[in-house]
C-alpha cells in the first residue's frame, strides 16, 4: 500500500474500545446498585399534566417518576414533539462491516481512517470493524450493497488481512444537531430533560454527558456552563 499512500497525520493520544462490551459491563455494575432494566418495552408516549411529567407510558402501563431523561437518540424528537417541543435531531445513517480477523499480520494495530471514503478501519480484538459514510434517508435501516461494497474495497485496499466473505453488515442512525453539539439539559416541562444529539460521537461522549444530566436533575450545579447546550438555544 505505500505507494498509494502520499500522507498521513498521525495522532498518539486517540483510543479505541469496544463500546458493546462497555455498555455490557455498565449496565452490570448498575443492576449490582440497585438499577432496574425494563428491557423490550415499548414507549409509547410521556405522561405530562399541568406542566409537569408524571411518568412514561410503556405498552405495559405507565411508569412514575419525579424526573424523566429522553435519551433515545434519533427517536427522541418523536417523543418530545406531542407536547410542543421542536427537537432538530435528524436520523443519518451510517454502515459498518465487522470481518473476523485471519492474518493479524495483514490487519490493523488502532485505528486508521481512510479520508478518500470517510471511512474509520477499526482492530476489535479478533475482528476488524469498518465503519462510515453520512446517509440521509429518514429512519430507515436498509442495507443497499453499494455501501457495503465501499467499504469492504476500502478495508480490503489497505488490510487484507481478514476474510470479507464472513463479515457482518449493519447499519444504525447517528442522531444528528444542526450546530453538531447535542442537546442535553431541561426543557419547558418541568422535570423532563434531554440527553440526545451526539451524532458520531455518543459513546466518547457518553459518560461526561451522563454526569452532566445527573447533576441537573439531582439539583447540583453542574461543572460546566450547561446553558448553550439545552434546547432553548433553538428556540
Amino acid at each position: 500500500m505505500r505507494e498509494k499512500i502520499v500522507g498521513g497525520l498521525l495522532t498518539p493520544k486517540d483510543e479505541t474500545g469496544d463500546c458493546f462490551k462497555f455498555s455490557n459491563a455498565l449496565a452490570a455494575k448498575a443492576a449490582a446498585l440497585g438499577v432496574r432494566f425494563n428491557y423490550g418495552s415499548i414507549i409509547r408516549g410521556l405522561d405530562v399534566e399541568g406542566g409537569r411529567v408524571h411518568g412514561v407510558v410503556t405498552a405495559h402501563g405507565t411508569i412514575g417518576a419525579d424526573a424523566v431523561v429522553v435519551a433515545l437518540g434519533s427517536f427522541s424528537p418523536l417523543l418530545v414533539r406531542p407536547h410542543g417541543i421542536r427537537l432538530p435531531v435528524y436520523p443519518v445513517k451510517g454502515y459498518s462491516l465487522t470481518i473476523p480477523i485471519t492474518d493479524a499480520s495483514r490487519a490493523p494495530e488502532s485505528t486508521v481512517m481512510d479520508e478518500t471514503y470517510k471511512i474509520a478501519i477499526t482492530r476489535l480484538g479478533d475482528r476488524i470493524r469498518v465503519g462510515g459514510m453520512a446517509e440521509i434517508s429518514g429512519y430507515t435501516n436498509d442495507l443497499g450493497e453499494p455501501r457495503r461494497l465501499t467499504l469492504q474495497h476500502s478495508v480490503t485496499d489497505l488490510f487484507p488481512g481478514g476474510d470479507v466473505s464472513k463479515a457482518s453488515f449493519w447499519s444504525g442512525l447517528r442522531p444528528m444537531t444542526p450546530d453538531g453539539t447535542p442537546v442535553i439539559g431541561p426543557t419547558k416541562i418541568a422535570g423532563l430533560y434531554l440527553n440526545t444529539g451526539h451524532g458520531t460521537l455518543g459513546w466518547t461522549m457518553s459518560s461526561g454527558s451522563a454526569r452532566l444530566v445527573a447533576d441537573l436533575v439531582s439539583g447540583k450545579k453542574p461543572e460546566i456552563d450547561a446553558t448553550d447546550l439545552a434546547v432553548a438555544r433553538y428556540a
